[in-house]
């Protein structure tokens, strides 16, 4: 058995106006567009207005600290932070926003586009309680709502079996690394080194992919083989794991298999779990493994 595992393995829906918006950060001129990226996912849809990079409301979504209404009446859009004791009104061309019945002046005007809204990133980060990070190097605006900045501090530092959970969830970027699977299949494996929540192998139809979580908290595809020598591979081959966890996801089955390999290639199931009869973990895969401590905390 190769080291690698070769395993067979809403939001608040906001009507009409809401469609969209986030706070506003200044682009640098620049010949490579900028990139957002809320919570780990990527925001294709993002306006520049005035030198400022516009992205949708809806995209800011935090259920456990803000949700979003549209008075149809007088064509305001309303954000409720209870935790913060807040209440936002905005208008659609106005460069201020009302914060709990004060003016507050926007980088740019409020945007409504295609049924969509859009806002100044700074301004939901810093007024509704987000963070906003501008890297220069990757081309790339990094934001994340209160409760995403919790999950990513847990992705890098926190409780290993959350942590691996979290990182699972998270979008996978290509970035031009992008084999089709040739083979068949209902099971994905995923591989850990011991100890580690932000690096993994995934298997799935026989195509092996490497992914790596980076410093922003964003998922990438660093490597990719078809096993079954139909589709080749791309991108920089890892070196093995060595000792290593894997969790097992049948999802035509709802199963989910978990155990640990050694250096030398050779597996230990340690447990099997069926969702039809613990659905306390239908949206869970990685599950602790005893005696495992964490290694790779940031």
């Amino acid at each position: 058995m190769k080291k690698y595992i070769q395993i067979t393995a809403t939001v608040v829906t906001v009507i009409g106006m809401l469609n969209a918006g986030f706070s506003a950060v200044a682009a640098p001129a620049s010949a490579q567009p900028m990139k957002m990226f809320i919570n780990g996912v990527h925001q294709p849809d993002v306006l520049n207005v005035n030198g400022r990079t516009m992205v949708q409301l809806r995209a800011f979504k935090d259920p456990a600290n803000m949700s979003y209404s549209y008075d149809a009446a007088t064509k305001t859009i309303m954000i409720s932070n209870p935790p913060k004791q807040m209440t936002v009104k905005l208008k659609n061309g106005l460069k201020t926003a009302e914060v709990n019945g004060k003016s507050i002046a926007l980088d740019a005007p409020v945007t409504v586009q295609d049924g969509r809204t859009y806002v100044p990133a700074r301004f939901v980060t810093e007024t509704l309680g987000g963070t906003v990070i501008y890297n220069g190097s990757t081309k790339q605006v990094i934001v994340r709502t209160p409760t995403g900045e919790e999950q990513f501090n847990t992705l890098r530092s926190g409780d290993l079996t959350k942590a691996r959970n979290l990182a699972l969830k998270l979008p996978k970027l290509n970035n031009g690394i992008n084999i089709e699977p040739y083979g068949e299949g209902f099971t994905t494996v995923y591989t850990f080194p011991k100890g580690e929540a932000l690096r993994y192998f995934m298997e799935y139809k026989g195509l092996l992919a490497y992914i790596e979580i980076n410093a922003s908290g964003l998922a990438e595809i660093k490597w990719q083989k078809d096993t079954l020598g139909h589709n080749g591979q791309a991108g920089i081959e890892p070196k093995p794991f060595g000792d290593s966890v894997y969790f097992s996801d049948n999802f035509m089955a709802d199963m989910l298999n978990y155990g640990t390999i050694d250096s030398t290639g050779k597996l230990t199931e340690m447990g099997a779990i069926s969702r039809y009869m613990n659905e306390e973990y239908a949206n869970v895969i990685s599950v602790p493994i005893e005696g495992e401590v964490r290694t790779d905390a940031k």
